[in-house]
């Protein structure tokens, strides 16, 4: 109890230093902890999504697990019993996997049967069905439901409506099943429609049953099979979940669930099992992005975690520095060297504790951070993701403590052999030697982080590993090794650092102030007292820069690409009037017997097909546009030039006017301003600008003439204005062996209608950002435009923005950035307002000696500029150089196919803007409660401290 007290008041004493251990340990559990959780809740949020995409294309309940038994394989087993244990091991596995259902049906079914209608044989066969709780599900549209026992020997069932039309009966009818001995009595006394479209208990159309007689379960079982075992075929057993409650836990269990059936049933008898799960595939690969999903957010908190590491070393070594002397008197009073650790690891591991129990908390706060980012350090009002704190956030969680505790008790374990003998000979013989060995460290970390760059670079091929369609996958090592490189290159000029200021002192050691004299000396002379605190800055901005800059990147040339491949906001494929059916009849040309119709036939053939055009201008002017063209796209057509010949190129027949104000185009793409080009369009109506690939394919260049047609037109001849590589929605890089080289045409519109012409046309629109998409559509309903159908590229930047790609990076790096920003704040007023109150006697006799208040706030100052200032000033160019250097490196993460246009770094001066202003935030602040404690300093209390 009594070392409880000492703790306790060892904590009260030190109370500042105290919370300041507790918010790092509490930052470091938060953010750990908040891993799994935000990978468990984006994953469920896209896993539901693309389960809702499957329903709307494939038109299949996608919760939907099933799996049929064949109980005629096996002779030796007794069908019915077998039946009911596959039953309860079916009821076993579904409750196991503590999934809500939406519903469930078992189908349990006869073997093929002949039918029997008023003595008449039917050759069609029939099978007697029993579907449970029916009766739910469905709605009687004539007759009634059948009865649970037999009425006068004679099975009552109920049929679909098709099956009166199928079978040429009516309710009511009696119909014979079977042959021989094993006879039945079967009587159709209702039909039935489906009350619910939906319904996920109809894995099969009612119109599936029109040949079959459905009679109740009960008398199923309780009947027909317990008299007769070998009439039962088939069970099949269908589940289906629901599947807006699939979390990430719970997809193992659902992929075990045909390896569980397979095993428990072959065990039972021999047989034949056909298990169906159409999102199999859909859940399999989700267990792979949930692994990818959470190596990058490892990743992406290296730094962090790295810096957070620093922090609790800092603020560990802070309080056992302020504690030396206590622990120096433990020491020399017989306290051995376990017992100082123990006392301490203690206090640690009670702060641990409650670290522990309210960092998830925190780290689910985190996680709606995360969700509701758009990009480095913003933020959109964006539906919560669907988090809640899991067992694995605490098995995280505490990792991270002891983690951190080790980390914090490594200076408590070097100080704590240091009896009062020890620790005065140590502080008198302390000096700031600098140890060129150190030097090593540093340029260690900027050798591998350099050697990893080379690596990469050359493994290109290697790490392009994302196949199209697929989520992008991060290699940690594009943020791991930046992270080294800005810790080695900080070290290194932290270390060569005090030599600098001693230059510059000497070059002006007649000419300073006294301000900047004193502050020369105290900063040359105490380096190592600035390190941590530096180093934290130097961390905190070139990672905050590199962030900003790998996120902006990333966002921007993923927008890019969807922007280029669909070339305006919105695509309309408009329908065409034509007489085209007249001319295309082959069938006419097939069935054609008699001369006549021969004849009929070539004059039908030899038509040519006839378009009208729609009118253009209601697209004009739809609510939410801002400008339309018309493009005519034609893939292939046919281009000769001096004797060469291509037969599979593009052409893109524009308006040029109209096309530059509508089509998205990145104007640094081309040599020129693209508006440039469009304006070699513009002055001459036979020009054309081709791609590279056309050029060196034919060998023409700008001046040369060429021809071009295709299937049923004319031919005409162009002549080369501009040469260009990329052009709105063309990718020359090939996506196929076969294309090994994409080549474009682009033309004028009317001379290519007018000389080889008129066919249907896409109309290209660029919307107003101020209009919603849903007034756009709501105003071509209106106008009753015959839209056949429509690209819209703002669904996909959404569906970009809210992947779990983007929302880990831009949420990752944004709470990373805060939380350095965070540390880095608390660890500089932490630092100097123990550093001024350390330094009372130093400003009280600099006081006695008449200094005037505003000379020691210059002092203050300096000393801000050059360690702080100069921290940051060390940040951002460690920053800008490390994002030159490894920024481009995330191309390597990319489909090569897809990088169309080609990755940029970009630097937002935006993003840089708020970096500066936290920055400039946290100086200000703490400048001025240093200069607030300063003023505080009384004389009296500096001579009567010199005193003690």
């Amino acid at each position: 109890m009594a070392t409880i007290k000492i703790i306790f008041r060892k904590m009260l004493n030190n109370r500042w230093l105290t919370v300041s251990l507790f918010l790092g340990l509490l930052i470091t559990v938060s953010l750990v902890s908040s891993i799994p959780t935000y990978t468990s809740g984006v994953l469920q949020k896209l896993l539901v999504g693309e389960l809702e995409d499957y329903k709307i294309e494939e038109q299949e309940y996608p919760g939907e697990f099933s799996f049929s038994v064949n109980y005629s394989k096996d002779d030796e087993i007794n069908r019915l019993s077998i039946l009911n244990r596959v039953e309860e091991l079916n009821q076993e596995l579904v409750m196991n996997t503590e999934l809500p259902k939406e519903t469930e049906v078992t189908i349990l079914s006869t073997s093929p049967q002949r039918v029997r209608l008023q003595e008449e044989l039917q050759e069609k066969s029939t099978r007697i069905l029993s579907l449970s709780n029916i009766e739910d599900h469905i709605t009687i549209t004539d007759g009634r439901l059948p009865s649970d026992k037999q009425v006068e020997g004679v099975y009552e069932a109920l049929v679909p409506e098709k099956a009166l039309l199928d079978r040429e009966m009516v309710v009511g009818n009696i119909l014979t099943i079977g042959e021989g001995e094993a006879q039945y009595q079967v009587k159709p006394v209702g039909t039935f429609s489906v009350k619910e479209t939906n319904d996920p208990y109809w894995t099969l159309s009612p119109n599936a049953y029109s040949q079959d007689f459905i009679i109740s379960e009960e008398l199923f079982k309780n009947d027909l099979i317990k008299n007769n075992h070998d009439l039962l075929e088939t069970s099949k057993f269908v589940t289906a979940f629901d599947y807006t409650a699939f979390e990430s836990s719970d997809i193992q269990s659902l992929l075990n669930l045909e390896r569980k059936v397979n095993a428990e049933v072959s065990t039972l008898m021999e047989t034949i099992i056909l298990v169906e799960f159409p999102t199999q595939d859909i859940l399999s690969s989700y267990l792979k992005k949930g692994e990818q999903l959470k190596t990058m957010l490892w990743s992406l908190n290296i730094p962090v975690l790295i810096m957070l590491g620093i922090y609790l070393f800092m603020v560990s070594r802070l309080i056992v520095h302020r504690q030396l002397n206590e622990i120096a008197v433990l020491a020399s009073r017989g306290a051995n060297r376990l017992q100082i650790v123990v006392m301490y690891f203690i206090e640690i591991a009670i702060l641990g504790l409650l670290a522990f129990v309210i960092g998830p908390f925190i780290g689910l706060q985190f996680c709606k951070l995360l969700g509701a980012t758009n990009g480095f350090l913003e933020f959109v009002n964006r539906s919560a993701l669907p988090i809640e704190i899991s067992p694995e956030s605490y098995i995280y969680g505490l990792v991270a403590v002891f983690a951190a505790i080790i980390m914090v008790m490594i200076p408590v374990y070097i100080a704590s052999n240091q009896s009062i003998i020890h620790q005065k000979q140590s502080n008198k013989d302390k000096k700031n030697h600098f140890k060129w060995y150190t030097l090593l460290i540093d340029t260690s970390l900027i050798a591998i982080a350099i050697y990893g760059l080379f690596s990469l670079q050359k493994r290109q091929k290697a790490l392009a590993s994302v196949m199209p369609g697929e989520d992008v996958y991060m290699d940690p090592i594009l943020f791991f090794l930046p992270a080294i490189f800005i810790i080695g290159l900080g070290l290194f000029l932290l270390r060569i650092y005090p030599f600098a200021l001693k230059i510059i002192y000497r070059l002006g050691e007649k000419f300073w102030s006294i301000s900047l004299y004193t502050t020369f000396l105290q900063v040359s002379r105490s380096t190592k007292q600035y390190q941590f605190l530096m180093l934290f800055l130097i961390m905190t901005i070139g990672v905050g820069m590199y962030s900003a800059s790998a996120a902006r990147t990333i966002n921007n040339n993923l927008e890019e690409q969807i922007l280029y491949k669909n070339g305006a906001d919105i695509q309309l494929e408009v329908e065409w009037e034509s007489n085209e059916i007249l001319a295309g009849n082959q069938a006419i040309a097939e069935n054609a017997t008699t001369e006549e119709d021969i004849d009929v036939t070539e004059e039908v053939e030899t038509k040519e097909i006839v378009y009208s055009e729609p009118p253009f201008e209601p697209y004009t002017q739809l609510t939410g546009v801002e400008h339309a063209t018309r493009v005519f796209t034609k893939d292939p057509v046919k281009v000769e030039a001096k004797g060469n010949t291509l037969f599979s190129t593009e052409m893109l027949g524009i308006e040029p006017n109209d096309f530059g104000q509508t089509a998205w185009f990145k104007s640094t793409l081309l040599p020129h301003h693209w508006y440039n080009y469009l304006n070699l369009l513009a002055n001459e109506p036979s020009a054309v600008l081709i791609s590279q690939s056309v050029s060196s394919s034919l060998g023409v260049k700008e001046g040369d003439y060429l021809t071009v047609e295709w299937d049923g037109s004319d031919t005409a001849e162009f002549v080369v204005y501009g040469i260009i590589d990329y052009w709105p929605t063309f990718n020359p890089i090939s996506d196929t062996e076969e294309d090994k080289n994409p080549s474009l045409i682009v033309a004028n519109l009317p001379y290519v209608q007018n000389l080889m012409g008129l066919e249907p046309y896409h109309i290209w629109l660029k919307t107003d950002p101020q209009i919603t998409r849903n007034e756009l559509y709501q105003a071509i309903k209106q106008d009753k435009l015959p839209v056949r159908d429509l690209k819209d590229v703002k669904p996909l930047l959404i569906q970009l923005k809210t992947s779990a790609f983007l929302l880990g990076i831009n949420g990752t790096l944004t709470l990373g950035f805060i939380i350095s920003m965070m540390i880095t704040f608390i660890g500089f007023l932490l630092y100097w307002i123990l550093t001024v109150k350390s330094r009372t006697l130093q400003y009280g006799v600099y006081r006695a000696m008449g200094f005037p208040i505003h000379k020691l706030i210059g002092m203050l100052v300096w000393e801000q500029l050059l360690t702080s200032g100069m921290a940051c000033l060390f940040g951002i160019v460690i920053g800008g150089i490390t994002s030159r250097l490894f920024v481009p490196l995330f191309q390597l993460s990319f489909d090569p196919q897809t990088i169309v246009p080609p990755f940029q770094v970009i630097f937002d001066p935006a993003d840089m803007w708020r970096i500066y202003l936290f920055v400039g935030f946290m100086l200000v602040v703490g400048l001025t409660i240093l200069v607030l404690l300063l003023k505080k300093i009384k004389i009296h209390q500096a001579i009567k401290l010199g005193e003690d």
